[in-house]
């Protein structure tokens, strides 16, 4: 893997790039600002010196006088004058000027300006008017050394220049550190995606995280692999499942193809014969059909959804199956109010299964001369609809387990099906964003619930 596609590394690289940038920037700013500052109080301190000399020098036919002690005082404070009379020549000067000219050629009126003395001392020069009273009597040129100002600065500046390397050095390790603890559980996840085979998926992370976006993730990956591992034995089970319904009849339509091979027969027995394997074929081909229903429902490839009137439905439903009921000496009574509509959002092919599978469940398992009760009502959110049989009912230990695939219960509900029905129309219920439950009471009949959801738009 190229080193820089590790998301440690750009990680890192990204918090010092972009610390790198923030330093830098916060640098030049303390540079500016301590410069700005200085600048400030050395042009104040400049005017301030400016006034004290205007008030101090006493000029006298033409001659500039300054006491000693005022000389003094300003030399004492850094400061360096030119006093510059009328005519353009500098008659007085204080401090260490030591006879140093001008460093500039044309004096103007006022102002700060940055120049340097011949022997290259930096320095910041204000020009203010020199007067006594009303009546002007030159300038002054008033200077203060930067050098202090610019050692500080060049400080400063080293100061930032060690100390920017190492907060990055420091910043990256602590960068490396922290990514590398925060991302340890993705390196968990990622070795243990590593080991999970379709041989094995009761591999999980149980990693004891708080709960933030590594602690999701985790939480999502086990319960990802909790989903595959019922699917997958889901899978297993059913071609278990599918491998032992078919054992039986392949193994009858092969002993019978030997038996009409071993000798002469005549064409009744043929017949026979052939009648017993067609109707093992008939099995496998229902078997067949049945499962790969099942797996496209449960794959929601048979559910097309659209509005429809449930009650239309239930009305079909129960008048097509009278029939079979009055040969069975049993009645099918439905319950609802017709000026209700049922609105749902439902495959009507589907729909039309579940409830003829368990309308035909009742059937078989109530007692003669009793009535199946069809019941559909409308509720706040949902469709309920309760069939009702008064049969033999279901045991306790065997409801848990009617909806799966191939489950049958006691030899007693046991008609020589393949235990799909109930698991084929339960999940024809969940595809319907429904519920299906049941209660039953042995000896006293079943009641299964269906609960599909309103369709949105007849919802009030």
């Amino acid at each position: 893997m190229n080193k820089f596609n590790n998301l440690r590394l750009r990680l890192v690289l990204w918090t010092i790039t972009l610390e790198c940038l923030l330093l830098v920037i916060f640098g030049v700013m303390l540079v500016v600002v301590i410069q700005k500052t200085q600048n400030q109080q050395i042009d104040e301190s400049l005017r301030l010196s400016a006034s004290q000399l205007n008030a101090v020098i006493d000029v006298r036919d033409g001659q500039f006088q300054l006491s000693e002690s005022d000389r003094n005082t300003l030399s004492s404070q850094g400061m360096m004058a030119w006093i510059v009379a009328r005519s353009g020549t500098a008659v007085l000067t204080v401090g260490r000027l030591e006879n140093l000219p001008l460093p500039l050629t044309v004096i103007p009126n006022d102002g700060f300006i940055d120049s340097q003395l011949k022997n290259g001392e930096p320095i910041r020069l204000l020009v203010a008017p020199l007067s006594e009273g009303d009546h002007p009597q030159g300038v002054i040129v008033i200077a203060k050394s930067l050098r202090d100002s610019q050692v500080f600065i060049r400080q400063v500046m080293l100061g930032l220049g060690i100390a920017v390397p190492v907060l990055v050095l420091l910043s990256g390790a602590g960068g490396l550190f922290l990514a590398n603890r925060a991302l340890a559980p993705v390196a968990t996840i990622t070795r243990t995606a590593r080991q999970i085979s379709t041989e094995d998926l009761s591999r999980r992370l149980t990693l004891q995280l708080p709960n933030d976006e590594i602690g999701e993730l985790a939480h999502t990956f086990d319960a990802m692999l909790e989903r595959l591992e019922q699917g997958f034995q889901r899978e297993r089970q059913l071609t278990a499942d599918v491998s032992h319904e078919l054992r039986t009849p392949l193994g009858i339509l092969k002993t019978q193809l030997s038996l009409a091979r071993s000798r002469p027969r005549d064409a009744d027995t043929l017949l026979r014969m052939m009648a017993n394997m067609e109707a093992d074929v008939d099995r496998m081909t229902r078997l067949t059909e049945q499962t790969l229903m099942l797996t496209r429902v449960e794959q929601g490839g048979l559910v097309d959804l659209q509005p429809l009137d449930l009650g239309e439905i239930l009305d079909s439903i129960v008048e097509s199956w009278q029939a079979k009921a009055q040969a069975c000496n049993v009645k099918i009574s439905i319950k609802r109010d017709k000026r209700i509509t049922l609105p749902v959002n439902g495959d009507p092919d589907r729909l039309y299964q579940v409830f003829s599978n368990l309308i035909d469940n009742a059937i078989k398992y109530t007692s003669p001369k009793s009535i199946i009760d069809v019941e559909a009502n409308r509720n706040t959110t949902d469709i309920e609809v309760l069939i009702t049989d008064s049969g033999i009912g279901i045991a306790p230990e065997h409801l848990p387990h009617i909806f799966e695939r191939f489950y049958r219960a006691d030899s007693a509900r046991t008609t020589g099906g393949f235990g799909l029905g109930l698991a084929i129309t339960h999940a024809i219920v969940q595809a319907h964003r429904g519920q299906l439950r049941v209660k039953s009471s042995v000896g006293h009949g079943t009641t299964f619930t269906v609960l599909l959801p309103l369709e949105h738009s007849n919802q009030s």
